[in-house]
């Protein structure tokens, strides 16, 4: 119990690294690297491989598919995230999320945080210095080939959007030194663009925690729980919304805690 409030599973709390991971985070910390930028250091837990989650959400596939427990991991990981912030929503989030559990036994709830939890550990690995922005999601989730062949679901590799990003954004650089730089993506599927556009802004010093704001939308709720997870581990005020592009039709709005704790910053994109 916290605060008279019973404990989500998914609640994520990162141990200290043990004993005998002192030495190896030790030898690396002794390493030439880059000066620290601000306040970000060297990573102090292990970070996990786009392979190792691979890996697990495949053994843990036995009686559901990997699209389904892929989808509801990322489903209950992003409520979690949402809840703590975003009280606008908790009620109707919550009982979606007590709605995903009810469909696992005991043993298999067990299963869902443990995989979020190094999906959580991957993604938030972005803030420290050993850390780097990637469509992390999005390539585990076309390996897993769990695209939607309806939908022609193919993600631009992360690659190909950073140069694209890198060829456009040259000269808004500086101007998100000094003022909100907006980003904008209609159809965003796991947020690789957002995210080579952060990677582009970050490498020239822009400080996108406090200088950016990011508006994604996608018809395909999974891609919404991707991105919204990608921008609120990073750190990114942003507003992902479950949406028809074409038509306008919206379903859900999901506001990461970067945006929701600088809301008197960015309330006029609340709209």
């Amino acid at each position: 119990m916290k605060n008279g409030k019973q404990l989500s599973i998914f609640d994520i709390q990162l141990s200290p690294p043990s004993e005998n991971e002192i030495p190896h985070i030790m030898q690396a910390a002794e390493k030439p690297r880059e000066p620290p930028k601000g306040n970000r250091e060297l990573c102090p837990y292990r970070i996990p491989t786009v392979e190792e989650i691979m890996k697990d959400f495949q053994s843990a596939a036995t009686a559901y598919s990997t699209g389904k427990i892929f989808e509801d991991t990322i489903a209950c990981g992003a409520i979690a995230i949402s809840n703590a912030v975003d009280f606008t929503k908790y009620d109707e989030r919550e009982e979606r999320y007590k709605e995903i559990m009810s469909g696992y036994r005991a043993e298999e709830q067990r299963k869902l945080p443990a995989l979020f939890a190094k999906v959580f550990a991957l993604l938030s690995s972005v803030v420290y210095d050993n850390g780097a922005f990637n469509d992390y999601l999005g390539e585990i989730f076309m390996r897993l080939n769990i695209a939607s062949d309806k939908a022609g679901q193919v993600f631009t590799p992360f690659h190909i959007a950073e140069f694209m990003a890198r060829i456009t954004m040259e000269e808004n650089t500086e101007k998100a030194q000094n003022e909100i730089l907006t980003i904008c993506d209609p159809c965003c599927g796991s947020g690789v663009m957002p995210l080579a556009a952060l990677d582009v802004l970050q490498s020239k010093g822009v400080n996108y925690a406090r200088n950016v704001f990011i508006e994604c939308s996608d018809i395909d709720i999974r891609c919404v729980y991707m991105t919204y997870l990608q921008l609120s581990l990073a750190g990114v005020p942003a507003i992902i919304k479950h949406r028809n592009t074409l038509t306008m039709e919206t379903w859900d709005v999901w506001k990461t805690p970067a945006f929701v704790m600088q809301y008197t910053r960015f309330c006029k994109y609340d709209r």
